[in-house]
């Protein structure tokens, strides 16, 4: 009997636990704060704890970049994204979800509560949701203060209007390369970012709070033209390998705009800017007065466009180099000898006899025996040719960061393809080998210096004269490299930031708006 009654009284002790468990459950909160949350400024933090404060748990609604468009009719200035992980960094919320589907989140979450600033009226923002939506989902709509003096809009307008151009459709671009030109300058500059996915955590990782506009696989056109319009862009950035894909969403826009395209090279090379306006534009580069040449290269629609890929102001990593410590005069190492192989990037490979292809590699082998041998690839090298080439030679390969390393402390020999690269090498006064023949096409006219005043000075070989080459310059100190070098790339002093960062200041507000331009497809040469 006794265990009977006892039996009785715990089953129900467990139901009386459980019902009060279920109602302890019905009573708490959950309240939905849903918001675009751009910049994630003070104001959403303040509205952020106080909507904590009233409820139990807190789930934060991110809108999409596409609701937001159809909705205000411009591109947020940070991507959805980057608007989440702005608010989970906070710790604020217990749930950051990036959804415009007000409904959906408040069954899934079960809210019963809804959060927004009293910087609306609390009748409006009602008949925003929809009346009918609050009364069938039970929500109670809690208005809570706006923080004064601090909005978006106000802190989107003080961005400046400079936009920074990392995105391209092509595989195996590298955004490390044309990042590591221009983070420097960004730094200095600000503005706006335009990327992909894959680029996001490059400029996150250097600038958290930096406005990113993702663009979309398939959307990029229109996500660019509604970006640079919100903005009030006035100067996009972009370096040598991604022109072509910046002028495409460019082009038809019906406002001016500047689009000044970097490069560390001067090579003439297919592939950089002063290629494509040559093999698109016909447009042959000539500057003017103390301009640097090609700086005001033509106009195309209402893009005008700069081309300073010809410039010293280009060489941003040597100005870094120059900046630490670094010199282009270097006393003569000593020990075993290392030679320094840079080659170009480009692809047939095998086929064009380029550095790393399999011609190259039993001269190598055979330098090895004696030397040490360090390669320095450029970023687009095919990984599987990088991997060859120093399995072949027991190369020690250099990291592809995105900035040319030129210079190895200790070198006693460069060996090099017609490059931007081999230029560069020029500038120390290790002495270097050109290892591959001047073909005529690959020497453009227009660039000094000429083949014959460079081959006074540098070695010039084949594949079977390589290993003779670098022996009989092996270690000779060659100080008069470097006035080739500046013939052909000009007068490298450290000063490219600041130069840079001078030029792009004065076109804000300034060039594109100037002169009349007569139609989307009217190509102007400057």
């Amino acid at each position: 009997m006794f265990t009977q009654v006892t039996l009785v009284a715990c089953g129900l002790a467990v139901i009386v636990t459980v019902l009060l468990a279920v109602r302890a459950q019905r009573r708490r909160v959950t309240g939905l704060a849903l918001g675009v949350y751009d910049f994630c400024h003070e104001g959403h933090v303040n509205l952020l704890r106080r909507a904590a404060a009233r409820c139990d748990r807190l789930v934060v609604g991110v809108h999409t970049d596409a609701a937001v468009r159809d909705y205000k009719g411009v591109q947020p200035a940070n991507s959805e994204q980057e608007r989440a992980t702005a608010l989970r960094e906070l710790g604020l919320a217990d749930v950051v979800v990036v959804s415009s589907d007000r409904t959906a989140l408040c069954r899934k979450y079960r809210v019963s509560r809804v959060f927004h600033g009293d910087d609306w009226d609390a009748r409006t923002y009602r008949r925003h949701w929809g009346d009918p939506i609050l009364r069938d989902l039970g929500l109670e709509l809690v208005m809570l203060p706006h923080t004064e003096g601090i909005d978006s809009t106000r802190l989107r307008e003080s961005v400046p209007r400079i936009g920074w151009w990392l995105y391209s459709p092509i595989p195996g671009w590298s955004r490390l390369h044309i990042y590591a030109h221009v983070r420097g300058l960004y730094a200095e500059l600000g503005g706006v970012w335009f990327l992909g996915e894959s680029a996001r955590a490059l400029v996150r990782g250097d600038f958290p709070d930096a406005p990113c506009v993702l663009l979309e696989p398939g959307q990029e056109p229109a996500i660019a033209a509604r970006a640079v319009d919100h903005h009030d862009l006035d100067v996009i950035v972009t370096a040598h390998f991604n022109y072509d894909a910046m002028m495409g969403p460019l082009v038809e826009m019906d406002r001016p705009v500047n689009l000044v395209v970097l490069s560390h090279g001067r090579s003439g090379k297919p592939g950089t800017s002063a290629d494509a306006a040559r093999r698109l534009h016909g447009v042959r580069l000539a500057g003017s007065g103390d301009e640097p040449p090609g700086a005001r290269l033509y106009r195309q629609g209402k893009v005008t466009v700069h081309d300073w890929s010809f410039a010293p102001d280009g060489y941003l990593h040597l100005d870094r180099f120059l900046a630490g410590g670094g010199r282009f005069e270097n006393p003569a190492p000593g020990g075993r000898p290392v030679v320094l192989v840079l080659p170009t990037w480009g692809p047939e490979v095998e086929s064009r006899g380029l550095l790393m292809s399999k011609r190259w590699l039993e001269p190598f082998r055979e330098l090895a025996r004696c030397c040490d041998i360090v390669l320095s690839p450029h970023p687009l090298s095919d990984s599987g040719i990088v991997a060859r080439f120093a399995k072949a030679t027991g190369a020690r390969v250099l990291p592809a960061l995105g900035s040319s390393h030129v210079h190895v402390s200790g070198a006693h020999c460069t060996v090099s393809d017609l490059s931007g690269a081999f230029w560069e090498a020029l500038l120390f006064d290790t002495p270097a080998v050109l290892a591959r023949s001047l073909e005529p096409a690959a020497w453009p006219v227009d660039l000094p210096p000429s083949r014959e005043r460079l081959a006074e000075s540098v070695a010039v070989c084949s594949a079977d004269e390589l290993v003779q080459a670098v022996h009989i310059r092996m270690g000779l100190r060659s100080p008069e490299q470097r006035s080739l070098a500046e013939e052909r790339l000009g007068h490298i002093d450290g000063e490219a930031t600041r130069r840079l960062t001078r030029r792009i200041l004065d076109l804000v507000r300034e060039p594109a708006r100037r002169g009349a331009v007569v139609g989307s497809n009217d190509r102007t040469k400057l």
